[in-house]
């Protein structure tokens, strides 16, 4: 059968603009992550302030992880979101 869920151009571009969005903010915060785990003391991420744990690791307080504390998840749950949008709700099948 016909599942086009029949979404206008701007509707589509929204979209996109959520899926890129959501895609954005998971590659820069792991980015982010990964940099500070492999040199703290590296340009990009020395700026960044951080919180000593009760095991003696730092958790980052600031830029994107200041912002939630698993912002990747944040992406991750946008980029999903989209996919799911894109379906339309007119069936339970794509």
């Amino acid at each position: 059968g016909d599942h086009d869920p029949g979404h206008s151009v701007i509707t589509l571009t929204l979209i996109a603009l959520l899926s890129l969005l959501g895609y954005t903010i998971f590659r820069r915060s792991n980015s982010q992550k990964d940099a500070f785990r492999r040199d703290p003391t590296a340009p990009n991420v020395k700026h960044l302030k951080t919180l000593k744990t009760a095991r003696g690791t730092k958790l980052l307080v600031s830029g994107w992880w200041g912002m939630a504390r698993k912002i990747n998840y944040t992406g991750d749950w946008l980029l999903g979101l989209s996919w799911c949008l894109y379906c339309g709700f007119g069936s339970i099948i794509p």
